[in-house]
């Protein structure tokens, strides 16, 4: 039970990083420029290719013979999982972290047909190239490192997502609160008390999603973010 479950961390990490190679090669080749930082979590990797990557793994891989089936199931599953992940972020978050709205063929602008085509093209990848590289990989390694990676993988990626998410919540300003009065001393206050404490992360934050900057908590944040930064000066 250990080695299955060490074994699944690593490849759920693996695709991950891979994920994450991916996705800022796309953005830095679409932006025409070098960017690094995608996703809230500090390392670098994006745990929805993770997920995604194991979901195809451990349901399609019995379609081996079936390419067209692959295709098709890959684009279901993450086109669910990319809704589903949008959906809970923005409640949690109360904030939109990608939205596809200006694209064709979208729903609710949390996925669409151009992303849902690519997922499918990649889920032939995975199955077909990177899975069997990447379980090779890890078969190969001895048990006892098996056993060392996984776990260690496991607590990192696990303290990062608890760091992450405390952090990110504690940008949540309830700008309603403030209704019909002059609180931007109050709310100015608490932004650099708390960025004081946060400021790499939220830098980070900042560059991986700049779409979120569109709020107007958001806005108020870059505001202060730039005061603090001339205070430090």
């Amino acid at each position: 039970m250990l080695f299955d479950f060490c074994y699944n961390v690593l490849l759920f990490f693996i695709f991950s990083v891979v994920g994450y190679i991916i996705e800022i090669s796309h953005i830095s080749i679409k932006q025409k420029k070098f960017v690094w930082s995608r996703g809230y979590l500090l390392g670098p990797y994006l745990p929805i290719f993770g997920i995604g990557g194991w979901l195809m793994v451990y349901f399609l891989s019995k379609y081996q013979n079936d390419i067209v089936a692959i295709f098709v199931f890959s684009m279901i599953i993450c086109c669910l999982l990319e809704y589903i992940t949008s959906f809970l972020m923005e409640k949690l978050f109360k904030l939109r972290w990608w939205d596809y709205s200006n694209r064709r063929f979208n729903i609710n602008g949390r996925i669409c047909l151009e992303n849902g085509i690519l997922f499918g093209f990649v889920g032939v990848w995975v199955l077909f190239c990177l899975n069997p590289v990447v379980a090779n990989f890890i078969y190969d390694l001895d048990n006892s490192l098996i056993y060392f990676f996984g776990i260690f993988v496991f607590i990192i990626m696990l303290l990062d997502l608890i760091v992450s998410t405390v952090s990110i919540l504690k940008l949540k300003i309830d700008t309603s609160l403030y209704t019909n009065q002059d609180a931007t001393s109050r709310v100015k206050k608490e932004i650099i008390e708390s960025l004081s404490k946060y400021m790499f992360y939220y830098k980070r934050l900042f560059v991986a999603f700049p779409d979120i900057m569109k709020s107007k908590t958001m806005r108020i944040i870059r505001n202060n973010v730039e005061s603090v930064k001339e205070k430090k000066k």
